[in-house]
Parts: structure tokens; sequence; C-alpha cells
């Protein structure tokens, strides 16, 4: 309730009107209040009496700015569509004989601030911006926007509860206090309370945008960090890509209906427990899908029972963490990191789209691990799993890269394609080098390492127990050990994803160097390539497991060392070198789809000439893929016309896309023949298609099939060709050109 001194150049109201206009306002010179000649800017404090409404007509600027908040205010601030840019405070006033006092109550009963189309934003310099002292959120009519939009590295300190539309954190950084002057009290942000805003439900956006930092002291029992009432939750709370939300509370509570952490949330308390965000009111959304975290500072983090993270986790060294039954979801699309935590974590579940997520401690699962999709990039560490027997591996897919270990612990009695299989990539030869077990277990414990060699043997020198002769064998195995003596027969599976393989039963599963112990099963599935051994449990223990062929899996003839065809950014680039040429005349790129038997020619390439030392060639085109098996083979041709063929090798970095609509290609269309990719989920056999052209005239009208669209297509005259396509309850149109 102190005294306001007044400072030379201070502004005050004499009168309602528009802000630009010197008439409703006189300006103190150090010993009177004289009439103003011009309007206030940034550097005058503003006094706006009971009864008088100030209108913005543009953008203006202030220092403090003091609003008569005692009983009967009358409307203060008519924003319309512009910003009051504040470089001071907002605070409260009341009068007493033409002095003004500092005021801590508003009134509650009129718009004192609005409409929500305006904003007051705080610039300039680090300051408290409102004050236990001279401000109140029980202003529950106030409607505006608050912008904090202070210069790069400033602070703003808001050390009262404070009310409005909606709350932006544009730049800098903003410290939400507890106010310990009097009874300790969370300097609360919270939502007008009109019913004509969502009525009782939630309403109110607090935003922290890129490069904006909240720090929050408020923790409970003390009130929420964000809500809209005493019992309603706010709208939103989002925390943009490059914004950050440093909460210094060891319980925050924020209640809103929506929570997007797509920023940074630190949790940061200097001591005791740390708990994360949680809510109070029923009708509050879930807080607990993360972007990035970060743990610091020496509090221990208490982990909840599930959290998601999309983005990275980076743990300083003297946060300790402590978890019960809790379960972590990784799941974004792009690479994630985990820096400074070596997990050790109840239950695991990785379902990312795409990206890497990236180790660099050893991982401890406690319970179940679940793989349903992504790669795991574990940097030469160890995977310790069910090391407390509360789980299992459940595999559905994804890979693991570079992992120097697996320790399976407590295993499961009997194993199956879901609890026991460990892909393992092949970083040679690309793909995923699966193993799995089969049948009954006796339990104990198991562990995998994968020695990874570059190449393949291809005159092995032994035979495998029936007889057969290996040609074949890559020179990267599977080692295991620690394992339980069990008699029981089980079958081992090695996938021979990313190999050229002519005929899946030329698939053998061999020891290194060696036959397998075991014996002999067909080869299993011709696109997942599996080879297959049948064994005894106990035979596992200090053995290595490799995959091998009793026909050789491609050749390499002397006059060529490599060859790779790669796909980078929607082209196709085919490489090979040669060791020696003579007399060679032209090179031609061969392309099969899907299988070996289908090669087509689509370019060619000419020698360099004679040279007895090594050349390289490249081939580089265009070309819209479908399938997931692509592969290629250079033909030589000598002058004479003699010629001879690299072995076959496989495009890499493809993965055929499903699409959720018809594609057509190419279009425009000139000449050859049209493709068509039918979205995955649509029933086979069951797509109708309708032609006709831009007159209506219809074209055909019948089953799809390639033939009937391309026989519709050659009778049509150019111009514009619509076609619908018509599958279950879905229908699609397409236009062509045709030139």
């Amino acid at each position: 309730m102190a005294q306001i001194l007044l400072e030379p150049g201070d502004f005050r109201t004499i009168a309602s009107g528009d802000y630009n206009n010197p008439a409703i306002w006189q300006t103190w010179d150090g010993a009177d209040w004289l009439a103003a000649t011009v309007k206030p800017e940034r550097g005058n404090n503003i006094f706006i009496d009971q009864n008088h409404e100030v209108r913005l007509t543009l953008n203006e600027s202030a220092k403090n700015v003091y609003l008569f908040s005692a009983a009967g205010p009358g409307r203060k601030l008519n924003l319309q569509n512009f910003e009051l840019h504040v470089y001071g405070a907002l605070r409260g006033l009341r009068k007493e004989a033409e002095v003004f006092f500092i005021n801590t109550v508003t009134s509650a009963l009129i718009d004192w601030i609005y409409p929500e189309s305006g904003r007051i934003a705080f610039k300039g310099t680090s300051r408290i911006v409102v004050d236990r002292a001279s401000w109140s959120a029980n202003t529950t009519n106030s409607r505006f926007t608050v912008v904090f939009d202070p210069n790069p590295g400033e602070i703003l300190t808001v050390n009262s509860a404070f009310k409005a539309n909606a709350f932006i954190i544009q730049s800098g950084t903003v410290i939400q206090t507890v106010n310990t002057i009097g009874i300790p009290a969370c300097s609360t942000f919270s939502f007008n309370n009109q019913a004509m805003f969502n009525g009782t439900g939630p309403y109110g956006d607090f935003i922290i945008e890129n490069g904006g930092t909240l720090i929050s002291q408020c923790s409970a029992p003390l009130a929420q960090i964000v809500r809209r009432s005493e019992t309603i939750p706010g709208a939103l709370f989002h925390v943009k890509p490059g914004g950050n939300l440093i909460l210094l509370g060891n319980n925050p509570l924020i209640d809103a209906a929506n929570f997007l952490f797509e920023g940074t949330v630190h949790y940061s308390a200097a001591m005791g427990n740390q708990h994360f965000i949680r809510t109070v009111f029923p009708s509050s959304g879930d807080p607990s899908i993360y972007q990035h975290l970060v743990f610091e500072n020496p509090s221990i983090k208490i982990l909840p029972a599930n959290f998601t993270v999309n983005g990275n986790i980076n743990r300083s060294a003297e946060s300790n963490m402590f978890n019960s039954g809790t379960r972590i979801l990784f799941s974004g699309t792009g690479n994630q990191q985990i820096v400074g935590w070596e997990l050790n974590i109840d239950e695991v579940e990785i379902n990312k789209p795409s990206g890497i997520l990236n180790i660099h401690s050893d991982m401890r699962i406690r319970g179940n691990l679940t793989m349903i999709n992504g790669e795991v990039n574990f940097n030469g560490f160890d995977l310790y799993l069910n090391t407390e027997n509360l789980g299992e591996l459940l595999y559905q897919g994804g890979t693991w890269l570079n992992l120097h270990h697996l320790h399976y612990h407590h295993l499961p009695n009997t194993l199956t394609d879901l609890n026991a299989t460990f892909p393992f990539s092949d970083t040679y030869q690309g793909g995923i080098r699966k193993i799995q077990l089969l049948g009954a277990s006796p339990g104990g414990n198991l562990s995998i390492r994968k020695i990874e060699i570059p190449g393949a043997n291809w005159d092995p020198m032994f035979d495998d127990i029936d007889g057969t002769r290996i040609l074949y064998q890559l020179n990267s195995y599977f080692e295991f050990s620690g394992t339980s003596t069990g008699t029981d027969g089980i079958e081992m599976r090695i996938s021979a994803e990313n190999l050229i393989v002519d005929q899946v039963d030329d698939l053998r599963v061999v020891s290194n160097g060696e036959a397998a112990p075991g014996l002999h099963l067909p080869g299993l599935d011709p696109a997942k390539l599996w080879a297959r051994r049948s064994l005894a449990f106990e035979d596992l223990n200090g053995t290595t497991f490799t995959i091998g062929s009793f026909r050789e899996l491609s050749i390499l003839p002397v006059n060529w060392l490599e060859m790779q065809a790669t796909w980078r950014s929607g082209k196709i680039h085919v490489y090979w070198t040669t060791a020696q040429e003579k007399s060679n005349e032209v090179f031609h790129i061969f392309r099969s789809l899907e299988g070996l038997d289908k090669f087509e020619k689509i370019g060619s390439v000419y020698s360099k000439g004679d040279h007895e030392g090594v050349q390289n060639y490249h081939f580089d085109y265009t070309e819209k893929l479908l399938h997931p098996n692509v592969y290629f083979q250079i033909q030589q041709v000598d002058l004479d016309g003699t010629s001879s063929f690299s072995r076959v090798f496989r495009l890499q970095n493809w993965q055929a896309q499903s699409t959720a609509y018809p594609t057509i290609w190419p279009n425009p269309y000139v000449s050859g023949r049209i493709q068509v990719q039918l979205p995955d989920h649509w029933v086979s056999g069951q797509t109708r298609l309708k032609i006709y052209q831009d007159n209506g005239v219809s074209a055909y009208s019948d089953r799809y099939s390639p033939e009937n669209l391309n026989r519709a297509i050659d009778m049509l005259r150019p111009g514009l060709i619509f076609l619908e396509f018509v599958n279950g309850n879905e229908r699609h149109v397409i236009r062509l050109i045709k030139k």
C-alpha cells in the first residue's frame, strides 16, 4: 500500500480517449501536473485513473503501467487489435486525496483490459513485471493476451498470480516465483473465467516459443503452474520446438486439457525427490509425452509409471534416478540420443517409424523389452534383458545396431518367434541378420555376441554333417555362451536378408569353418530367407553359428572388384570397379524387380579402355520403385562380342513405401506402359476402374487390370483424362495428362 513516488515525465489521464491524443493526458514536471503536448513513450510511466478508458489505435509503448484497481475502476484499456509494449511493470493503484498508492486488489466486475485480440507485451531488460504487492489474479474478467518478449538473454520475473486469455513466452526467460511474503503462494498463470469463453470448460493457452524459457519454482501443495481456475484446467500447455520448461519444484502441477511438449522439459530440483509433472483435475490431459528430457541437479528423479520420449534424454552426473514399475516408450520419427544415463528400467518399448535410437551406455531392463519398429544403435554397449524376471523380449520388428552382447536372463520356458527373435544388424552385408530360437527352454540365462567380419568365405573347405559340401559361408557369426544344460530339441533360424539367394533351400546354418551341431532343416520363406537347424539346447553353449550354402550365393569373376547399388535422395546410384580391362568395349546395366528372373537392360556405360589397374564406373538414374527387393547385374562385353557378368547385387538403403491412395506414373504420359500402385490395404482383385475424358464421355468401366487400363489409355486422344478407382468404401480420382 506504499505511496507511488512520481518521476518527471510521468503521465496521468484526465479523461477517456485515444492513447495518442495528448488532450487526455497530463505530465508531471517534478512539481506540478501540466497539460501534455505529446503522447507517452517507452520511457514514461503512465497512470490510468478511475473511470478513464484509454484506447489504442496502433502499437504503443510505456514504462510502468499503473491502472486504477480499487472499487469501481471502470474500463481501463481498450487494446483493440494492437499491442501495448511495457518496458517496466504492470501495477494496480488506488488514490487518496490525488495521491497514488500501490493497490493489490482488483475488481472482478468489469472487462477492465480488453478485448482478447489485444496484447500487452513485456519488452526490454531484466526485471519484475508483475509483483504480489501490486497485482492480483482476481481480475477474472481481464480479456487480453500477455506476451513476454524481452531482449535476448534477459529475464522477466512474475512474482504474482497472473490472469489473462493467453500467455506467450516469445523470447528470453520468464521466472515464475513462489512468493513468500505472507502466506507462500505460487505465482500461478490462469485464464479468464467468463462463460462466454467455453463456458465452464477448459480455456486459455500457455505457449513457450522457440528460444523462450519458463523457469518455475512452483510445487505442490501450492497451486498449479498453469490452470484456468481453481477447478477448471486451461486449454493448452505448449512447449514448442526450441522452447524450454525448467522445473525447480519437487512436485510440479500443471492442469491443461492438452499438453504438447515439443521442446525440452528440464527436471532440475536442487534436492529431495522430484516427481514428474502431474495433474489434479479429472478433465486435464496427459502430460507424459515428451520430446526432449533433461535431468539435472542432485535431486532424485522419481520416474512415473509410464512416459513417452520422442527425442533425446540427457542426464547430468549428479542426478539420481529412481523407478519402480516404470515403462518408457521411445517413438520419435528422428534420431534420438540417451546421454549420461545407463538405463536400468522395468520396461521399455521401442516403436520408431524412422530414425535411430542411440544408446551410449549399457541398457538394463528388468522386465519386458517390446520391439515393434525402429533401429537401436547400442554403440558397442551391452543389452541386459529381463534381469529381475519381470518379463521377456516381445519382438515384432526393428533392428539392433552395434550391440556388443545380449544378456538374456530368465529365459522363457517356451521359446517363440515373439520372445526369442534377436534382430542384429549386418554391418557389412546390409539388412538384418536375425537369429531365432524355437522350442523348449531349460530357463536360465543366455548370452549372444555377434562377431562381424567383412566379406564371405567362398571356399570354406568343409562338409555338413550329412556330407553336403559347403561352398559359401559368411565370415561374421553368432557366438553363444552362458546357457543352461538342456537336452530338449530346439530349432535355430538365421535370416539371409540382403544376401543374393537363388533358392531358399540353398541356405544352411553352419559354424565358423565347420559343420554346426544338429541336423539341417530345409530353408524357409523366400521373402524372409530363413536358414534352419535342429539341435539340442545344450549345443548352443560355446558354439558359433552363421549363414552357409551348399551353392555359391554369388560369383565374383577375377576382373570384377566391387559393385553396389544405393538409393540416394530419390536417385539410384550403381557403382562398380574393375581390376583390369583388355579389349573391353562396354558395360550393360541390368535391373530385376522382386525376383532374380526378370532382368531388364536399363543403360550402358562405355569402357575407359585397356588398363592394368583399378578403374571406377558409375551409372545414375531415376526410377519409381514399388518392390522391396531390387537386384542389379552388370554385363561386360568385349570388342569381339564375348561377355561376362558380375555377381548379382541388391539395391541398398531402399525400402518400398506403402501408400494410402492409388498412384500412377508417368504423369504426364507420352508413351510406353503406365504403372499403377494401389494401397496395400485394398482387397486384391476387388478394385473397379472408370476412365473418362474431360468431356465426361466414359472410355472404360469395369474391374481394374493393368492390361485394360493401358489398352483404354492408348485408344484415347491427348488431353486430360480422369481415372476413378473404387475399392470397398474408398473412392479416389486421379487426373492423367496424355500428351
